[in-house]
């Protein structure tokens, strides 16, 4: 069943975690580092990465975790660890915890773990679980698009507001993320203990 209000929330909640806004200065770096003719082309590849594992988590998430025989309420309070763990990490330091080398492997890196990483994947598995596949894929897919419009204009945010109100503001989605942490392991929790 569709609910607006439910994928509106969703949507929200994960491209905070997503957070292409830290991950700007590391893309930002490999953009540099490249041909300008390339750039687009490392930019829709990037996007596609990114739109393919959120599908791909989204529709078979459940069944990874049946597979290793893991419960919801224990992927709720590893991933809400995980969450704050990197919440923590871009708060202190000012962007996403990643390595980035440039070369053939850039893709990979920048779309996972850098965007979709273990935060997102966890919001991905657990909304799925309470709130249907449609709702969580249509919300994945409405962040997907905010996403790449972030990505695609990511050398005009730059400039616009320059780099440090965009770690400033990377600081900022850090907060909301640990807030979504807090949430997803006091969730787990109660669920672990029934209260």
């Amino acid at each position: 069943m569709f609910d607006l209000g439910i994928m509106l929330g969703l949507s929200v909640q994960l491209y905070a975690i997503m957070d292409p806004i830290a991950a700007l200065p590391q893309f930002m770096r490999i953009l540099e580092s490249i041909d300008t003719s390339n750039v687009r082309s490392v930019t829709n590849k990037t996007s596609i990465a990114i739109f393919v594992l959120l599908t791909v988590f989204t529709l078979c998430g459940n069944y990874i975790l049946r597979l290793f025989g893991i419960s919801t309420t224990s992927l709720k309070i590893a991933g809400g660890v995980v969450l704050m763990a990197v919440a923590l990490d871009t708060l202190i330091t000012g962007h996403k915890p990643s390595k980035i080398e440039v070369g053939e492997y850039i893709i990979v890196p920048l779309a996972t773990p850098l965007i979709v990483g273990p935060g997102t994947m966890t919001l991905l598995i657990v909304s799925t679980s309470i709130y249907g596949v449609v709702n969580t894929l249509i919300s994945a897919y409405i962040a997907f698009i905010a996403v790449y419009i972030t990505l695609q204009l990511s050398s005009q945010i730059v400039r616009l507001v320059g780099p440090t109100f965009v770690n400033g503001l990377g600081r900022f989605m850090s907060l909301v993320i640990a807030s979504f942490a807090v949430e997803m392991l006091v969730s787990g929790v109660k669920e672990l203990f029934s209260i």
